[in-house]
């Protein structure tokens, strides 16, 4: 598994990094693991993209990946969704995965990208 979550009840915040070459099934495993129920609904999330291998990742499989989340009604709009990246092809994966959500016209969590763990966390657990 490529996609790897440590949930934190007490602050209500989901740390997923991914780990290894990335491909489509880590990300459907991880759609229906994560964001799949209800469980979750209040938490924010940290997306941890730099540990990872993205070279053979279609961007395009996003589209659909943004497609099948904008229909989960177990993601609240009301919290966010910080990735933390490193410049170059894992920034344009979040910039292409923000417009690829902006085309759902779904009303989504919002998603910023961070160079550190430490900048995101201080946005996620801002009121």
């Amino acid at each position: 598994m490529a996609i790897v979550n440590t949930i934190d009840e007490k602050d209500k915040i989901i740390y997923t990094t991914c780990v290894g070459v990335m491909e489509e099934k880590d990300f459907d495993d991880y759609l229906v693991r994560i964001w799949g129920h209800d469980k979750y609904y209040y938490f924010n999330e940290l997306f941890d993209t730099v540990s990872a291998d993205w070279s053979l990742f279609n961007f395009s499989y996003l589209l659909d990946f943004a497609r099948a989340a904008a229909t989960l009604n177990t993601l609240n709009p009301n919290t966010r969704l910080a990735w933390v990246v490193l410049e170059g092809k894992q920034k344009e994966l979040t910039d292409f995965y923000k417009a690829a959500k902006s085309l759902t016209k779904v009303k989504s969590r919002e998603l910023q990208s961070f160079e550190s763990r430490k900048d995101a966390l201080l946005w996620l657990k801002q009121d």
